[in-house]
């Protein structure tokens, strides 16, 4: 078949351009006789609409930036990398997904690149790298920037919490619902960044109304989500407070979860009989042995929420900012042993 042009389709079918193109769009009125005959013409010459050329044509591709982070070791960015597809494709969007780089200049080359004409919107689920200067270029242009999680505080970006707080609360309070007196906490380290500081204080502060501080020796700030890091705590908490005082450890990540949970049986101690665990974002725990009750977030509702944000600033034209905070519930899979006396 040689190379069908949309004016082949036009004469095929009796009709304009314009029509065939409305039909190929779904844009505008075709009466459904018209756009039975203009569909028919298609599927006989074959005719594949040339996308590319559309999009320069009507200033849309309809794709949609997700910056990631350049490690995908921690499963909480692809389980929202996911949930943005997912809601993405039901308006037409597909997600192009791009890995951070280290090198800030490199990010800052490779953000502008996306924002020349290839991205109709930008998505942060990774920390923001880019340099504010940059990302206000990329503002100033129209395109709508959402940042999840970690968003810097800058005019014209949309922001997504997750309510990180509220959940560390919860999983002290089913401890000490459940009877346990002795903590262990496992986090990363706290840095600048409120995340880690709202997931510890937020578990401080139920312990501290209680009267049951923190034990320090029990206390272990991670470099990094990793499980490595989760087992080298783990052993860390074991040495220094012994086996028999700490009874319950919250764990923020399901990732150092993992690792933790393997330094437990190859010390030869069993959850829940010998120390409860709650785990953190509800990514992996449902996979481990056994399986750990762990404080989580819809992942739908985060994709959901990034991609109504995206259309409103894009397809409605809002210009005030808007941050939307997410509430975390508790995933109990029997991880936490009931102590009461």
């Amino acid at each position: 078949m040689p190379n069908i042009r949309i004016k082949d389709v036009a004469k095929h079918a009796g009709v304009s351009e314009a029509t065939i193109t409305r039909v190929v769009n779904n844009s505008g009125y075709v009466s459904a006789e018209t756009r039975k005959r203009v569909l028919t013409s298609i599927e006989v010459l074959e005719y594949i609409p040339n996308r590319a050329a559309s999009a320069l044509k009507n200033n849309r591709t309809g794709i949609i930036c997700n910056i990631l982070p350049l490690s995908l070791d921690n499963p909480f960015f692809s389980s929202i990398a996911v949930s943005l597809k997912s809601a993405a494709i039901k308006y037409d969007y597909r997600i192009l997904p791009i890995y951070n780089e280290t090198d800030r200049g490199r990010n800052d080359r490779l953000f502008r690149t996306a924002a020349s004409g290839m991205a109709e919107g930008i998505i942060f689920t990774a920390e923001v790298t880019s340099s504010p200067r940059v990302v206000r270029e990329v503002l100033d242009k129209g395109i709508p920037v959402i940042m999840i999680e970690r968003p810097l505080n800058m005019k014209g970006v949309d922001k997504i919490l997750l309510d990180d707080f509220t959940g560390s609360q919860a999983a002290a309070e089913k401890f000490l619902a459940l009877g346990h007196r002795n903590f262990g906490f496992i986090g990363r380290e706290l840095r600048s960044d409120t995340v880690e500081y709202n997931r510890f204080n937020g578990y401080r502060q139920i312990m501290e109304e209680n009267h049951r501080a923190l034990n320090a020796k029990a206390v272990v700030m991670t470099g990094e989500y990793t499980a490595e890091c989760g087992y080298e705590a783990m052993k860390q908490i074991l040495k220094q407070d012994g086996r028999r005082r700490l009874t319950a450890c919250f764990i923020t990540s399901d990732t150092l979860v993992c690792g933790a949970l393997q330094c437990l049986y190859d010390t030869g101690l069993r959850v829940p009989e010998d120390i409860s665990i709650i785990g953190y974002d509800n990514t992996l725990s449902a996979l481990c042995s056994p399986p750990i009750t762990s404080v989580g977030f819809s992942y739908d509702e985060i994709g959901a929420t990034a991609i109504s944000l995206f259309r409103e600033r894009r397809e409605q034209g809002r210009v005030c900012d808007k941050t939307v905070t997410l509430s975390p519930f508790i995933l109990d899979r029997g991880s936490v042993a009931d102590i009461q006396r």
